[in-house]
């Protein structure tokens, strides 16, 4: 039997890299995404480290708490969003560097069109659409019922069209 500090070990283990990229698209910023990421995890561990959670249960439950310190950061922050060109997303090898530079400054200004979302659509269309779950689990992370997701996530993808249409961002 794993003890409740083992069993959260495990799970950071396991998850955290998803857990920072998830908070990396919320704040483009390294450091501050490695902050809330170990935020999210010791929050978690106080919280629920005694309970006996499923794995599945567990990752809603770190998404949940990822974004709630993403949302918490934000507002004490919001003057000025945190931007970072210091990350690299495209690292196949196979890709030429000037279509990775392109891939680079497409994903940047679509980003900057998330901005413009309300805090709902872009954590949605986020654990949608990038963090590939499906809409129950973006129900259970944003503790919204399955129809207010997906409506969220149509939302949030007609509002992001419609944004890079008017900043002509095309791919």
């Amino acid at each position: 039997m794993h003890s409740p500090k083992e069993k959260t070990a495990e799970l950071y283990k396991k998850f955290s890299r998803r857990i920072f990229e998830f908070l990396m698209k919320y704040c483009r910023n390294e450091e501050t995404a490695m902050d809330l990421m170990q935020e999210t995890f010791l929050n978690f561990h106080k919280s629920y480290s005694g309970q006996e959670l499923t794995e599945q249960k567990s990752i809603m439950l770190l998404y949940t708490i990822a974004r709630n310190q993403s949302i918490n950061y934000s507002r004490r922050f919001s003057t000025k969003k945190e931007t970072a060109g210091n990350f690299d997303f495209f690292s196949s090898k196979e890709t030429s560097f000037v279509v990775k530079e392109e891939f680079k400054d497409l994903e940047l200004k679509l980003y900057s069109c998330l901005d413009a979302l309300t805090e709902d659509q872009r954590t949605a269309i986020l654990l949608k659409n990038v963090q590939d779950l499906n809409l129950e689990q973006v129900a259970e992370i944003m503790n919204v019922s399955v129809s207010t997701a997906s409506r969220l996530v149509i939302k949030a993808t007609s509002e992001l069209i419609r944004l890079a249409e008017e900043n002509e961002i095309f791919p």
